[in-house]
């Protein structure tokens, strides 16, 4: 008898625990801020910064395609899924550097009909249609002059 309440309450605990997981998840949540891009002009510095300060960890997640530069993602403290990825600002075609900037991401659905809608609405795309670890992404200039990025995640590039 023990071990059958023993059982459902460990599936009861199971499915809480799995709710809340799809719940928290900002990669599942239409709108959320998901993951947050920093391009720095130094990236050691600026991961040993939030390192020392914050706690957070970083690990060599790959090389981009801009030039072989590597891109670490971010993780905090306790948190079960990283938040960020580092990377030093890109040289741009004509040999200059952007200013260090970040970019936040937020979570889409449906990318190809979120893309649409905003560039109806006045978004412009800096580049849009891109795949990358699982997902489909953009970013955008959109009015009062900010960049976002949109991603929806679980896509796989077309062959």
């Amino acid at each position: 008898m023990f071990w059958k309440v023993g059982f459902f309450v460990l599936l009861a605990l199971l499915i809480v625990a799995g709710w809340v997981f799809m719940k928290a998840n900002p990669m599942k949540n239409e709108g959320a801020a998901s993951w947050t891009e920093f391009y720095s002009s130094a990236p050691a510095e600026t991961m040993q910064f939030l390192k020392d300060n914050f706690g957070i960890s970083n690990e060599k997640f790959s090389e981009t395609a801009a030039g072989g530069m590597d891109y670490h993602s971010l993780k905090a403290r306790g948190q079960f899924w990283p938040f960020a990825g580092v990377m030093e600002v890109p040289t741009l075609p004509d040999g200059s550097k952007p200013a260090p900037h970040t970019i936040v991401y937020l979570t889409v659905k449906d990318y190809d009909a979120t893309h649409a809608k905003i560039v109806a609405a006045g978004a412009k795309p800096l580049f849009a249609n891109e795949y990358a670890a699982g997902m489909k992404f953009g970013v955008y200039l959109i009015p009062g002059g900010l960049t976002i990025g949109i991603a929806q995640y679980g896509v796989k590039k077309p062959e």
